[in-house]
């Protein structure tokens, strides 16, 4: 009889497992490469891109996430190890608002935030607001980059 018990109740807690874990957060890191030797204001969508085939403008890319989700933004020197970029902020420019919150600020150059909100299809264009550093001098200027996200569930 403990047998039988022990058995069902093994089985619940598998299936119990196995549901939670299908609907678990995934972390989403967005890489901004920038060509640090050779961006400037004007020439921004040229010279940065998040690794995206060449058909996929910077304005037209997406990541689709689900309500739960974390996404981490990380600006990269495609030019050299002792450029840095600085993601200053995510600043939500129109559609949806899946974060909650209409500007989040970064820490140490990356912005980190929860998917808070939004159903099936909600999509948000945000701006995504970084520093470039060459040699430890700052570039003039703040960057601006316009990426989307989606929400796939």
């Amino acid at each position: 009889m403990k047998t039988k018990s022990i058995f069902k109740n093994s089985i619940f807690i598998l299936f119990l497992f196995l549901f939670l874990n299908g609907y678990s957060q995934i972390t989403h890191r967005i890489t901004l490469n920038v060509d640090t030797g050779q961006i400037t204001k004007q020439t921004t969508n040229q010279y940065s891109n998040f690794g995206q085939p060449q058909n996929i403008s910077n304005k037209d890319y997406t990541i689709e996430v689900n309500v739960g989700d974390y996404v981490e933004w990380v600006g990269v020197s495609t030019t050299s190890e002792d450029d840095y970029v600085d993601i200053e902020s995510i600043n939500h420019e129109g559609g949806a608002r899946v974060f909650g919150k209409n500007v989040l600020n970064g820490s140490d150059g990356v912005v980190i935030a929860k998917v808070t909100e939004g159903r099936a299809g909600d999509s948000e264009k945000y701006t995504i607001k970084f520093r470039v550093y060459v040699d430890g001098e700052a570039k003039p200027g703040i960057f601006m980059i316009d990426p989307k996200i989606v929400i796939k569930r």
